[in-house]
């Protein structure tokens, strides 16, 4: 149902998760940087902690700003789970969301400490992500067809750098070099995840280095900016 690509294993090229149904485990498939891709769910960790969970809108985010892409995945069954209807839940569907932190290109679940509402069952579908107060971290926006809307605000990420940038057609990929680090890839896009669009800005944690040399990889043209300190968005005119 969910897709998602971003660069989880920080080597340049992107890295593609699908959601399943429950039974099923989520699947990624890592990128060589040839054009082919290898199944690497079970190895990652992004397997064995989903069998249980029909998932839907899913993304890539660095919710800590460590420089490492995080996974959040919003869940909802489509057929009646009987446990709940025995029970006479009104909507048998519901399951929690999930969270897994990166850990150096290993899938850990964060789930149980990224705060009570992530233990509040929903039938999740749709899940949109972007930077809504501007505080330098990705909030996420969750849909959910048995109740309202779920607005999940960061209270984490702007404790480490962090560097944005504004503008620039979807497609175009921005670098992002820090002193005595690898490179940072991502990419200007709204798409992905279940019947959502995101905030087309990019934000990259920085982990904890305090300024970035930002290349802007354009159809045609390389931009370069050098010495771009951490705590602001780096804005480019149409």
């Amino acid at each position: 149902m969910g897709v998602a690509a971003g660069d989880f294993d920080s080597d340049g090229d992107e890295d593609v998760f699908l959601t399943h149904l429950t039974g099923e485990t989520n699947t990624l498939y890592v990128n060589d940087g040839s054009g082919l891709f290898e199944d690497r769910s079970t190895e990652s960790g992004a397997a064995m902690g989903t069998l249980p969970f029909t998932s839907f809108g899913t993304g890539w985010i660095d919710y800590d700003n460590d420089g490492w892409l995080d996974l959040f995945i919003t869940s909802g069954a489509v057929r009646i789970l009987e446990p709940l209807a025995e029970a006479g839940d009104p909507y048998p569907l519901s399951q929690t969301d999930q969270l897994y932190r990166n850990v150096g290109g290993r899938l850990e679940e964060a789930t149980s400490a990224a705060g009570a509402v992530f233990q509040k069952p929903g039938v999740g579908r749709g899940a949109a992500f972007g930077d809504l107060d501007n505080d330098g971290d990705m909030d996420i926006v969750a849909f959910y067809s048995n109740g309202p809307v779920r607005l999940l605000v960061n209270q984490m990420g702007d404790r480490r750098p962090w560097i944005g940038f504004q503008g620039g057609a979807p497609g175009t990929r921005i670098e992002v070099v820090r002193p005595g680090a690898p490179p940072l890839w991502r990419r200007v896009h709204t798409d992905g995840s279940y019947a959502s669009a995101s905030d087309p800005r990019v934000l990259v944690g920085l982990g904890e280095k305090e300024e970035a040399t930002v290349r802007i990889h354009a159809p045609g043209k390389v931009e370069e900016y050098r010495g771009v300190p951490a705590g602001r968005y780096l804005i480019k005119e149409p």
